[in-house]
This record gives structure tokens, sequence and C-alpha cells, in this order.
């Protein structure tokens, strides 16, 4: 099952998405010490641990992907999910719209059906 989900075509999709979700970790973590800085020790937190998850879980996503494991369509699928949840916390900024589109994305690729070559 994991060969198709891993295929030649969804692989490349797959690894740009988590490197987005890893690139939003980065901004979070930036938006979390303006955060710090700004007196707002509470969204600060809150965000930089969201950062951290966001971070964690790319990776893990990202090296199942790369090693062609049996567990990435999971891990995959549950970065996704974690992503999509998480961001709820991120709605009072702008990159909680953005760290959502990418879980939605994440969903797309991992369930859609792969595409016969023409």
């Amino acid at each position: 099952m994991s060969e198709e989900f891993l295929s030649p075509g969804r692989v490349p999709a797959l690894r740009n998405l988590l490197f987005a979700v890893l690139g939003l970790a980065a901004l979070l973590v930036v938006v979390a010490l303006v955060l710090f800085a700004g007196d707002d020790r509470a969204g600060g937190v809150v965000t930089l641990v969201i950062a951290v998850v966001y971070g964690a879980m790319a990776w893990l996503s990202w090296r199942a992907v790369r090693t062609r494991s049996g567990s990435a369509r999971r891990t995959v699928v549950l970065t996704a999910v974690v992503v999509i949840v998480l961001s709820v916390l991120l709605v009072k900024i702008l990159v909680g719209l953005l760290t959502v589109i990418a879980g939605v994305g994440l969903l797309m690729v991992a369930f859609a059906p792969e595409r016969e070559a023409p």
C-alpha cells in the first residue's frame, strides 16, 4: 500500500508541502518572538508550542516519505490533521489561514487518486 501511496508523481508534491509546513513553523517562531517582545506572553507560548509541533510533525512525515516508510501515509495524514486542528488557535493572526491551507493541501495530495500518465 505504501508503494501505491509513494508513487513517483506524488512524492515531490508531498515533499514540497512538507517543506512549506516547515517554513510556516519557522515563521511561527518569529511571530512568537514578536509576541514575547510585545508583552503577550500567553500568545507567544501558544504560538511557539504550535510551531514546535508543526516542525516535529512535518519533519517526521518528510523523513517517512524520503525513506519510503510503510507508515508514510499515516504520518502525512496525521500531520495534515494536526496542522488543520491547531490552525484554529492561530485565527487571530493571518498565519493561521496559511497553515490551514497547507494542511488541506496535504490531505488532498494524500487522498487524491493517482493519475495515469498519458
